[in-house]
């Protein structure tokens, strides 16, 4: 390398240092893989991902049948078996006959997740019970051996018939798999009769073993379904994490040489996505490539860090009767937007019932953000934050290419609404409302009274009718710039 490209490297570096990115290629240890990538190559990699923006979640499983309780006593739902301390044994023979999916149910999901707009799919491939959706030769606990049909293959084959990328959830954590050791961090929930029933069988946890069976299976999840756009673990506390708990380093580089486009989540290492004070820590990329706040928005985004904020329609991952209090379209809309003016992607969960099913509530949220995104998508996808744009509080804006899209929030009265921005921040603009073109927003450069000296504003009057006529009361302004 000549002495120029040496300096527009080290340039190049603490460019990516200023703005909180790490500066690949970056060196393993005993604990992390080595990522071997540019960041120019790994945002090549990475480009699908930061574009689509909106992604459908899918948990699916033994729960879905129980619907939330075990016998008559309430539990929760994908969860159950430990809440209720169950030994999988137990647990397995209520399960299993209840899980009944009906075919054409993945079909159905990936139908829904395109009429919302959603972009990709991810799918618990296996949740903490263990049980896998897919035919696997590690073990007989999966659909095939249960009902006959590999789940995995046939969401595969859905999900790319209707335009999505491919994403799999796998759970590190395994409630059934005898070798699993839990005591790797005491704090980690584990069925309290299961690891009773173990003891009195005298069978001992051994998870060298158990980490052959879950690289076995994951190695099966890469090799048979073609490509894998995303691997989505779940998850790691405490010491039990990386190379001690799950051998990440091995399974990270078992990815990458099977699917060299993969992109991954950062679960293999201990992060807790409910934690708000680890919002300004960097993300280490060598644990993977996002971050992944759960059922929040992070207040501020990650800058220079990639993010998904996985969110449930109503309280549940899985599905449970009792589940019955639903966010608003308009809620998980400004979800999309403050993803969107932040710099992060919505993961948005469906929770079929035993059947495949998804309930009647959910799929009405769905339908209902698709027809928003129908008038008002180009306003998320694509988009990146637009940080130098000074808005009121509850007003949003996201950047597509050359174009600024304002988000205000819900202000459906019968009065026009005045906007005001630093004239130095969106210089002239031609306003207009998404899906609305008779509806005319005015702007004009005016100046107010300043501490020193008068300021220059740009001032919009958005017509109440802005409100009135938009999907779910939430209208778009783009701004085209004037050249």
């Amino acid at each position: 390398m000549n002495l120029k490209a040496l300096a527009m490297s080290a340039v190049a570096a603490l460019t990516l240092t200023a703005q909180g990115q790490q500066v690949l290629p970056v060196a393993g240890d005993e604990n992390h893989a080595a990522v071997t990538e540019t960041n120019e190559e790994r945002d090549v990699r990475m480009a699908w991902w930061r574009k689509a923006k909106f992604g459908m979640f899918v948990h699916y499983g033994l729960y879905s049948g129980l619907a939330g309780e075990f016998k008559g006593q309430p539990g929760g739902s994908e969860w159950i078996q430990t809440n209720l301390g169950l030994d999988t044994e137990t647990y397995a023979a209520e399960a299993l006959p209840l899980f009944k999916p009906a075919p054409g149910c993945t079909d159905a999901w990936a139908a829904l997740a395109e009429e919302a707009g959603c972009r990709y799919m991810v799918l618990t491939t296996k949740h903490h019970d263990g049980f896998a959706l897919f035919d696997t030769a590690t073990s007989d606990y999966n659909a095939k051996k249960a009902v006959g049909r590999d789940l995995v293959r046939e969401f595969v084959m859905s999900a790319r018939r209707h335009g999505m990328q491919v994403g799999f959830y796998h759970s590190v954590i395994d409630w059934h798999h005898p070798s699993y050791d839990n005591t790797i961090c005491p704090d980690l929930c584990y069925p309290v009769n299961q690891a009773k029933m173990l003891k009195e069988k005298g069978i001992p946890r051994n998870q060298a073993l158990y980490k052959v069976y879950l690289h076995n299976q994951v190695r099966e999840l890469l090799t048979n379904y073609g490509t894998v756009d995303i691997m989505w673990w779940d998850y790691s506390q405490g010491a039990a994490e990386g190379e001690r708990a799950w051998a990440a380093p091995a399974l990270m580089d078992m990815c990458r040489e099977s699917n060299p486009g993969i992109i991954m989540n950062n679960r293999l290492y201990s992060f807790s996505g409910f934690d708000p004070s680890r919002d300004s820590v960097q993300l280490d990329l060598r644990c993977g490539d996002y971050t992944t706040p759960e059922k929040r928005l992070p207040a501020k985004g990650y800058p220079g860090i990639d993010w998904e904020s996985c969110m449930t329609v109503g309280d549940k991952w899985g599905y449970n009767r009792y589940d019955v209090n639903l966010k608003s379209p308009a809620t998980i809309i400004r979800q999309l937007q403050q993803c969107a003016a932040k710099g992060g992607n919505l993961l948005l969960n469906i929770n079929p019932m035993a059947d495949g099913t998804v309930p009647v509530g959910v799929q009405e949220v769905f339908r209902r953000v698709g027809k928003w995104m129908a008038v008002n998508g180009e306003a998320i996808y694509e988009s990146t934050p637009a940080y130098s744009v000074t808005l009121p509080e509850g007003w949003m804006c996201s950047v597509v290419y050359e174009d600024t899209y304002i988000f205000p929030p819900d202000l459906r009265t019968p009065n026009d609404v005045e906007l005001l921005i630093p004239a130095h921040e969106i210089d002239t603009v031609e306003p207009e409302v998404l899906g609305q073109p008779d509806c005319k927003v005015t702007v004009e450069r005016i100046e107010l009274p300043g501490e020193d000296e008068p300021r220059a504003f740009m001032r919009f009057v958005i017509p109440a009718e802005a409100w009135q006529n938009a999907v779910e009361g939430l209208p778009v302004i783009k701004l085209i710039y004037a050249h």
